[in-house]
């Protein structure tokens, strides 16, 4: 496998990564990975928000446009690593442990 000796760290609220389409996405994801980066998504949520990225739910259609059903967002979420962080007090303590774990993969 590829050494992943770079560590990608993504800043969000998660929400539209689709906008630019998600097989460019997909492309990029796989990409990244291939070069040896580990991507790590850190979503970042309003506590005062009831709305969680947890919560969101999209169509899916088949190759013919058909409405097959719904599924949750994160259930096709292209991102293998993220975090969902609700308390941005927390930031610091949980970037020092994404990098610490990161650390302990890469010297494995």
């Amino acid at each position: 496998g590829t050494s992943l000796s770079q560590l990608l760290i993504i800043i969000s609220d998660g929400r539209g990564i689709f906008h630019e389409g998600r097989e460019k996405v997909i492309q990029s994801v796989v990409q990244s990975r291939c070069s040896g980066m580990f991507c790590l998504y850190l979503i970042v949520e309003n506590p005062d928000n009831k709305d969680s990225v947890l919560d969101i739910r999209q169509p899916v259609f088949s190759s013919t446009g058909q409405l097959e059903g719904i599924q949750n967002y994160m259930d096709s979420f292209p991102f293998q690593h993220y975090i969902i962080l609700r308390e941005v007090d927390n930031l610091p303590a949980t970037l020092s442990d994404a990098l610490r774990q990161w650390f302990q993969l890469v010297c494995a």
